[in-house]
């Protein structure tokens, strides 16, 4: 069988079961959506798929939990294997950024439109970023501990003593804070300029 490539959205799911442990895939995808979505959105079928991939890899291992009245939960953990491929691939450079923003896209061809439609656009997205940096700011005060100490099962053990915010976990909220601040700044500069033009 051919050796399935991998990618950054493999790696942002390996790094949250290196960090937090064995979790399930719609635990994973929770985690995503707090931690990760500054910088990599992912979806559930997604996040499914990138584990049947590393367990084709030999980087994650899954194991079955019964449950009485509910369908097995499936718990995927980190090998030796997919430990190595983590610190290995910090090794390597990072692609090109990519800002992929239909909004912004929808301005670019703005005369094409009406201002109407654009400012009604603008207002959601400005609706939308207070959301996020209200969802950030709560993050900030729930970003796990560096080295926490895990039980046998490799589960983050709650009963352990506080320990400092990881401080990477740390520098990406502050980047996610610092990125929806300028992204509403700018947006009601939009808003402004649009509505200005509309006037004249």
């Amino acid at each position: 069988m051919e050796r399935p490539e991998a990618y950054p959205i493999t790696y942002g799911v390996l790094g949250l079961l290196a960090f937090c442990g064995p979790m399930t895939g719609y635990d994973l995808k929770r985690m995503f959506d707090h931690i990760l979505s500054p910088m990599w959105g992912a979806t559930q079928s997604q996040i499914y798929k990138e584990l049947k991939r590393m367990q084709e890899l030999g980087w994650v291992e899954m194991q079955r939990e019964e449950q009485e009245s509910r369908p097995d939960r499936k718990i995927y953990s980190m090998t030796e294997a997919g430990r190595e491929a983590l610190a290995h691939w910090q090794t390597q450079p990072p692609t090109f950024f990519q800002l992929r923003d239909e909004l912004l896209l929808k301005l670019l061809f703005g005369s094409f439109g009406s201002p109407e439609a654009l400012l009604a656009n603008i207002r959601e997205g400005i609706r939308f970023h207070e959301q996020r940096l209200l969802a950030h700011r709560q993050n900030a005060s729930l970003i796990p501990p560096a080295n926490q100490p895990h039980q046998p099962s490799g589960r983050p053990d709650p009963y352990a003593a506080p320990a400092e915010p990881d401080i990477y976990f740390r520098l990406i909220t502050r980047f996610a804070i610092a990125l929806e601040k300028t992204y509403l700044n700018w947006l009601q500069e939009a808003q402004e300029t649009i509505e200005q033009e509309q006037e004249d």
